[in-house]
């Protein structure tokens, strides 16, 4: 699982690759000021899913119980949001170039990868706990660097 940049995609190895949906979610996020029907529209069905992610869980379901829960569940959530984000350039009721359509492309674009989990067992909605274990990692490293910067600034002005 990743975010769709093509350089986080392993050539030598033989995967089975999902896109996060959180990613997808999070553009329209970025856009709701701007277009608060719209988005409101994506982010509460996505917000479905996840709901009923969480009762898949809730639910301690084995992997196929889960897909199976999610085809039946999500499954149509999710072809009504793909066919509601294709009509949306068909009639020309978003602008491609503004945020919401780079949003609503960037969805369409990745769907197949995005939708993994309707199709494949096992298959994450996102990796968000692997980007929150991540993001510790890059800002210590981040706060390692300006810590030694600080360092020799404060050695050279001493001495």
């Amino acid at each position: 699982m990743c975010d769709a940049l093509s350089r986080n995609v392993p050539k030598e190895l033989e995967t089975i690759l999902s896109n996060c949906i959180a990613h997808g979610r999070r553009q329209f996020v970025d856009v709701v000021a701007n277009f608060p029907d719209e988005c409101r529209h994506v982010l509460l069905t996505l917000k479905d899913v996840y709901k009923n992610d969480a009762i898949a869980r809730e639910q301690d379901l084995s992997p196929e119980d889960r897909l199976r829960f999610h085809q039946a569940e999500s499954g149509p959530l999710m072809k009504k949001l793909k066919e509601w984000s294709s009509q949306q350039f068909e009639d020309r009721l978003v602008e491609p170039n503004s945020g919401l359509g780079e949003a609503t492309d960037y969805m369409l674009k990745h769907w197949e990868k995005l939708t993994l989990f309707l199709r494949e067992p096992e298959a994450p909605l996102d990796n968000n706990i692997t980007d929150r274990a991540l993001k510790r990692a890059l800002l210590h490293r981040k706060h390692a660097m300006f810590y030694l910067i600080e360092n020799r600034i404060s050695e050279a002005h001493t001495s």
